[in-house]
């Protein structure tokens, strides 16, 4: 449902609803403007078209009270449920169902009936009707329960950065990483390793013995350089030395490193691993879509939901993808409930972060996400946007 910055429906949308949740009216009383009836004010700013069938003053609606006994859960940094589908066309009605669905709109279901293999699902609960078992999907269709694969809950997170926790450091990702130690100018296993997805503080001091290069760990310990991720904090934020406004935050992503890294102006705040796309970064000339390459530059976040569907070449489609902040055109910064493969390429150009991390950046980029909205749009005449600078 969208939120308009004026009780008029040529309006350029600023935000929208979603099925099942609600937004605070500012007076209750009704504006009346064109391509709508009866226009509404909503906190903090905008108008909602309520018609009595896409949107309703009334709590006991019976439309409004089954999509919300089955809205996303935006409090959990998994608000569905997920698996990986076989080839399967989702229901929109299975006789005999005990769910009972009042006339919805249309606009509920995702129109994409037929799901080729390889994409996802986003489901909140199962259902038996006779001896068929079912998935109530996130868009409130039945999907064959037997033709999706359940993942399991990846909960990779970073690391808040202040106090003992700050830079340098080393993540490890890919497979587990031996730990050395220095006999002279000879390094050596020692038995140990780092795991997988760990970190580990270093020192800041580094030795190179031929072509190799070796990192020491403030516990005495040394790593080959090749087996580390070391996020590089940048000594000046995107607008050099101009007097930021408000919370001046910013990101910096390494398409080559794997790694981000937050600001508040020159602070560093918050670092992990992310996976680009599977090309690398984008090259001038090339289209980054069609090579699976992420955008080189600055931009501000253009748009933040809460979820998104996307579909990508070859109608891979990745069902009510959670906390999806827009960059530059179709490519954004989200997570990806389907891997947990983090550092390394993976994506189809967007850049990926694990459900933890991709809920906590969220709520820390700019704009704020209204209270009750599912998606807003960068309205400069608002505030300041978070600036994301993508490099090699």
């Amino acid at each position: 449902m969208w939120i308009r910055p004026e009780p008029d429906a040529s309006k350029q949308w600023i935000g929208y609803l979603w099925s099942g949740e609600s937004a605070k009216l500012v007076t209750g009383r009704p504006v009346y403007g064109p391509g709508c009836m009866t226009w509404y004010a909503v906190e903090p700013v905008g108008f909602v078209c309520v018609d009595g069938l896409r949107a309703t003053l009334d709590p006991n609606d019976a439309g409004f009270v089954v999509t919300k006994k089955y809205a996303a859960d935006l409090s959990s940094a998994w608000p569905h449920q997920y698996g990986e589908a076989k080839k399967l066309k989702r229901l929109y009605t299975v006789e005999g169902s005990p769910l009972l669905l009042p006339n919805l709109p249309n606009s509920v279901h995702d129109q994409r009936t037929e799901l080729r293999r390889g994409s996802t699902v986003a489901y909140l609960s199962e259902l038996r009707v006779g001896e068929q078992h079912y998935l109530i999907a996130s868009d409130l269709s039945y999907v064959p329960k037997e033709s999706v694969t359940p993942f399991p809950h990846y909960e990779f997170k970073g690391l808040d950065l202040g106090g003992d926790v700050k830079l340098p450091l080393a993540f490890f990702r890919g497979s587990d990483r031996p730990k050395l130690k220095k006999d002279g100018d000879v390094f050596s296993e020692n038995g140990e390793k780092f795991a997988r997805l760990s970190h580990v503080a270093l020192s800041g001091k580094s030795e190179t013995v031929g072509a190799e290069k070796f990192l020491e760990t403030a516990e005495g310990s040394w790593v080959r350089a090749k087996d580390a991720v070391v996020p590089v904090a940048s000594e000046r934020p995107p607008w050099g030395t101009a007097e930021p406004k408000g919370r001046a935050t910013w990101l910096e992503v390494s398409v080559n490193g794997g790694w981000l890294i937050a600001y508040e102006n020159t602070t560093p705040v918050f670092t992990t691993l992310i996976s680009p796309g599977r090309g690398g970064a984008a090259k001038p000339g090339e289209d980054p879509i069609e090579e699976a390459r992420t955008p080189l530059g600055v931009f501000p976040i253009s748009g933040k939901f809460a979820t998104a569907t996307m579909e990508a070449p070859g109608n891979l489609v990745h069902a009510a993808v959670p906390w999806t902040q827009n960059f530059s055109g179709p490519h954004a910064m989200h997570t990806a409930y389907w891997h947990d493969d983090w550092g390394n390429p993976k994506s189809g150009g967007c850049i990926n972060l694990s459900p933890l991390d991709g809920k906590k950046l969220f709520a820390w980029t700019e704009p704020a996400l209204p209270e009750g909205w599912h998606g807003v749009r960068w309205m400069p005449w608002r505030g300041p946007a978070t600036t994301m600078v993508i490099h090699r």
